[in-house]
């Protein structure tokens, strides 16, 4: 062993976990999603039968592992790992993870289930929307198909001592998208049907191709303002309070993001390619820039930009030539 090594073995380790504010049994995991600090996580419920919401990608599950390690918990002992929907950021560590937990259930929307159980199709169709942001993506592995709970809604899953997870239908910013109420803590596991938000530049808008649904993204929104909420708990990120505010905002924001695209959509003549250029030039002079790379920034408002307008192609008259 070399002098470094030897320093380094005796340097202290850092814990991954956070505590979360609102229940002390609660943990949010930082899964550095896209390489950036604070962007993306997955939370560990530390109950009677523990869960963990979110999977992050392939590579965030050794950073799982460890959370569960600091927090005392067996893998063996996990009970559920529920992902609100099964774009890669949420449920792409769900086959590895289920590995090193061999006797939880994997809880998924029932149109995202087939896709843990055969991830091929899902590979295919989040290489072609995220593009040169692939590489952060990681890989898929099978969930078995007797280990996944299919859900459409209305079920509830008891956690012990008050806590449990019900899941909420939650389509909008996907057909295939879920949320999980939090009962004891009155506490909402959000996905992305809130949006992505970071306390320094607010909300950042999440409209991926290729199922992004404008008006069932409202109607979600408005089920979900009927629930008793004290906390919203986002992947993208951490636990927040003001819930009701927080949502009301995301509503104004999607609201104004969906029409300035379909206003450029219509005076560019539908040429989708100038106005995704229109929308990366104007956002990469934002506040976003503070917190994004440039290439990070431009990947991704191209695809949300793209997610609108194959929502626009599908649900509204195209524009006049």
């Amino acid at each position: 062993m070399t002098e470094g090594q030897s320093q380094s073995s005796k340097s202290p380790r850092v814990n991954v976990v956070e505590p979360v504010p609102a229940d002390g049994r609660f943990a949010l995991v930082d899964a550095h999603m896209l390489g950036l600090k604070g962007y993306g996580g997955l939370y560990v419920l530390k109950a009677p039968k523990p869960a963990i919401v979110e999977t992050g990608f392939s590579h965030t599950v050794p950073k799982a592992l460890r959370a569960l390690d600091e927090l005392g918990i067996a893998p063996e002992a996990v009970a559920y790992i529920a992902v609100t929907h099964v774009h890669m950021d949420h449920a792409g560590g769900a086959g590895f993870l289920a590995e090193r937990c061999p006797n939880a259930q994997v809880i998924c929307h029932h149109v995202g289930a087939p896709h843990l159980v055969n991830p091929e199709k899902l590979l295919k169709s989040v290489q072609r929307a995220v593009g040169p942001l692939f590489p952060y993506y990681g890989e898929m592995r099978p969930v078995p198909e007797e280990r996944v709970i299919a859900v459409r809604g209305g079920e509830r899953f008891e956690l012990g001592d008050g806590y449990a997870l019900e899941v909420i239908d939650a389509p909008g910013h996907a057909p295939h998208h879920a949320c999980f109420y939090e009962p004891r803590t009155k506490g909402l596991f959000t996905g992305d049907a809130v949006g992505i938000y970071r306390r320094e530049v607010g909300f950042i808008l999440t409209t991926p191709p290729p199922s992004f649904h404008f008006e069932d993204s409202l109607k979600t929104l408005d089920a979900l303002r009927r629930l008793e909420l004290k906390w919203l708990y986002f992947t993208h990120y951490g636990a927040h309070p003001e819930p009701y505010a927080l949502m009301d905002e995301y509503e104004r924001r999607l609201t104004a993001w969906v029409a300035a695209i379909e206003a450029a959509w219509r005076e560019l003549g539908g040429d989708e390619a100038a106005v995704i250029e229109r929308f990366v030039r104007e956002e990469s002079g934002s506040e976003l820039a503070r917190v994004y790379p440039p290439e990070v920034l431009r990947a991704e408002i191209a695809m949300n930009v793209t997610g609108v307008l194959l929502y626009l192609k599908k649900h509204r008259s195209p524009p006049s030539s």
